[in-house]
């Protein structure tokens, strides 16, 4: 990756580190608002609605975004966050808290401010339990161009969620069960976007004369495609990186219909975003020790962890930042792998040389080895203490020694 690239996102993620903890960003008053896709939803216990949040600029520059969500998680538990627009890079720290009833999900682009309305991202929701709830737009969301805040809080809106109880089955019609061989865990992301379903009809008073389905992102699509009643499964292809929905019914011969069956299917065929590698010096002394930090992120299904090999050995599972101690005299090929929930992979690697004691490598005055890597740690330590003890905040502090360690590196090469 080229440095003009690296310098890119490293804004993009010290900007999107600004959208999480508080007092870095510099609060402004502007005229962008955000919104969601409708002033109410109604859904029925059990099922699924989709609900959309969007920016308007109004005039202003935005490079990211975050959007806060509350909800009564008692009626409603949010079930997955897609991006949506222009903002196509996920910021760090996105979660999503159905005992709180709150999503935080933040967003940036690479690719110039916005200046039209866009969307931001889609949340689908299950319905719980049958009641009214409000979905609000809180005003610890936030619109940024280059740190400065652009939002206009007064435009933030809610919308009313109604979830109904589910109708009551005709004790005459067949009920569908749905499996997939593809897919065989609705809780689980696959790389794989080839999708295999099939499905039994227990019998009925009156047999099966044609089925109707539909296959996608939206979670309250209606079944909208007819398969003859002979039709037991079907191979369908994923559009799209994402959470999609199966969902059919079946029409009977005396004309009655089945309940829609619905079928979660989770793709994520991308590896995550480029690795943002660094090590503190690429030249040391024997008895010195290696710092490496590395992160990334995945729009998709998000980061699970991350693996390290030096030269030929195995990878090993590792978190950052990294200590490589007693490494003797040679050059050492550092490589690292992150994996996302899907099990897709994306790599980084970095070389580091070790001379023998004594060699000099024209160091400046005052140079101490390790001392950046652990004045960030102590101070990052030191604020995640005085606030909370949560691992949101940890998230946080991780993410902002190696955005921070990365500036540091960089100023230093340019300075050489």
């Amino acid at each position: 990756m080229g440095m003009t690239a690296m310098n890119k996102i490293f804004s993009g993620i010290l900007v999107a580190l600004m959208l999480m903890v508080p007092g870095l960003a510099i609060h402004a008053a502007g005229s962008a608002a955000m919104s969601l896709d409708q002033g109410s939803y109604e859904v029925q216990r059990g099922s699924y609605v989709d609900v959309t949040v969007s920016v308007d600029p109004r005039g202003e520059l935005l490079d990211t975004v975050r959007v806060v969500l509350t909800y009564d998680p008692t009626v409603l538990s949010a079930q997955s966050v897609r991006l949506s627009g222009d903002f196509e890079r996920s910021a760090p720290g996105n979660y999503r808290d159905n005992a709180g009833g709150k999503i935080s999900w933040g967003a940036f682009t690479l690719e110039g401010p916005v200046t039209s309305p866009s969307e931001v991202i889609t949340v689908t929701f299950l319905g719980l339990t049958s009641g009214d709830a409000d979905i609000r737009i809180s005003s610890d969301s936030r619109a940024l161009n280059n740190g400065e805040e652009k939002i206009d809080i007064g435009s933030l809106e809610e919308a009313s969620v109604f979830v109904t109880d589910v109708e009551v089955t005709d004790p005459g019609a067949a009920t569908l069960v749905v499996q997939s061989a593809s897919h065989a865990d609705e809780a689980i992301w696959y790389s794989n976007r080839d999708v295999t379903l099939s499905w039994t009809t227990p019998e009925g008073e009156s047999p099966i004369t044609a089925y109707i389905y539909s296959f996608g992102l939206d979670a309250d699509e209606e079944p909208n495609v007819s398969l003859e009643a002979s039709t037991q499964d079907l191979s369908l292809q994923a559009a799209q990186d994402g959470l999609h929905y199966f969902r059919i019914k079946g029409v009977q011969e005396d004309g009655r219909e089945t309940a829609v069956t619905q079928r979660l299917v989770r793709v994520d065929t991308t590896e995550p975003n480029p690795i943002e590698l660094t090590v503190q010096d690429d030249k040391i002394l024997e008895g010195e020790s290696a710092w490496f930090t590395f992160a990334t992120t995945d729009e998709t299904s998000g980061v699970a962890e991350y693996q390290v090999a030096i030269n030929e050995s195995e990878f090993q599972a590792q978190t950052s930042p990294l200590e490589m101690e007693d490494l003797p005299p040679g050059t050492y090929f550092f490589r690292v792998a992150a994996f996302d929930r899907a099990g897709n992979i994306a790599f980084g690697a970095v070389s580091v040389r070790v001379y023998p004691t004594g060699t000099d490598l024209q160091r400046p005055d005052g140079y101490e080895e390790g001392s950046e890597v652990r004045a960030i740690q102590a101070a990052l330590t030191e604020f995640a203490d005085e606030i909370f003890i949560d691992p949101l905040w940890w998230i946080i502090v991780v993410l902002g020694a190696i955005v921070l360690f990365g500036i540091i590196i960089q100023t230093r090469k340019r300075k050489k």
